[in-house]
């Protein structure tokens, strides 16, 4: 009978908490919204001239559902020999457009500008040739005893005249699955043949993979990098990211004041890859 009473008093208690558990929402501090920039000039190999998109929106509070689109800004974009395009917005979404910025690797640098609310920004990024994909392959291996269907791509690394590094970006969808991107540089392969590596143990037989791989630059090689480290800390609101994640747009105006985000400069060579039985 002691035992039973006792049982029924723990009970009694763990309903009390329950029964007391109440939603609190913090009143946390929201900060002066903040111009945010997704810039991407994507060429292909094929076209001199593509589609450019820039996207453009403002910082929110946490609990905000909806993030403002930035409307009525001024967009263009410079190319390396002074022609500037312009960008106009695309019904209403906050995402700007040229189909006529053309592809120059010798006059490879591009500046971006927005002006909005009074506030001029600009961004520069260089144009780098992309390695072409050589091969990809599928083999089914064994890792930490389980098996996976691994997916590799070969390129030749392009060496730089100054012995620098080159840094690359690759990124990949596929139907169900949430996309998910890497950097790399060539630091032990310089000049070889190089090797793209993809593991994932949810892609099944019949999975088509989209990648898309990139050449880009050390600065954002830098700012990808961050962003991997910072998601990969933690997380939750409260967590303090690892250092401020600083982009390549900067505030003429106001300095010190830059917006967030990047604007990308890239070759994009994309290749489709469906996962087979063996």
């Amino acid at each position: 009978m002691k035992s039973i009473i006792n049982k029924l008093a723990v009970l009694a208690i763990a309903f009390g908490f329950i029964a007391c558990e109440e939603v609190i929402d913090l009143d946390l501090k929201t900060g002066e919204p903040t111009l945010v920039v997704e810039g991407n000039i994507d060429f292909s190999p094929e076209n001199i001239k593509d589609t450019v998109a820039v996207k453009l929106t403002m910082t929110t509070g946490y609990y905000e559902t909806t993030i403002p689109k930035v409307h009525h800004a001024k967009v263009w974009v410079e190319d390396g020999l002074g022609t500037k395009y312009p960008l106009t917005e695309l019904n209403n979404t906050g995402r700007y457009i040229s189909t006529e910025v053309k592809r120059d690797f010798a006059k490879n640098e591009y500046t971006l500008h927005v002006e909005h609310e009074g506030q001029i920004y600009e961004a520069k990024e260089k144009l780098l040739p992309t390695p072409e994909i050589i091969k990809v392959t599928q083999k089914k291996e064994k890792l930490l005893d389980k098996e996976y269907n691994v997916i590799r791509f070969f390129f030749k690394d392009t060496p730089n005249n100054d012995n620098s590094l080159n840094y690359y970006f690759r990124n990949l969808y596929s139907k169900n699955y949430k996309p998910w991107s890497s950097t790399f540089s060539n630091e032990f392969t310089k000049g070889n043949i190089m090797e793209s590596i993809i593991i994932n143990e949810d892609y099944k037989v019949g999975d088509v993979v989209v990648i898309d791989f990139h050449q880009i630059s050390r600065n954002y090689f830098d700012f990808m990098s961050a962003i991997y480290a910072s998601s990969s800390n933690g997380g939750g609101p409260f967590q303090v990211p690892i250092a401020k994640i600083k982009g390549n747009v900067k505030n003429i105006t106001t300095p010190g004041k830059d917006p967030k985000g990047y604007f990308r400069v890239t070759e994009k060579r994309t290749i489709t890859h469906t996962i087979v039985e063996e």
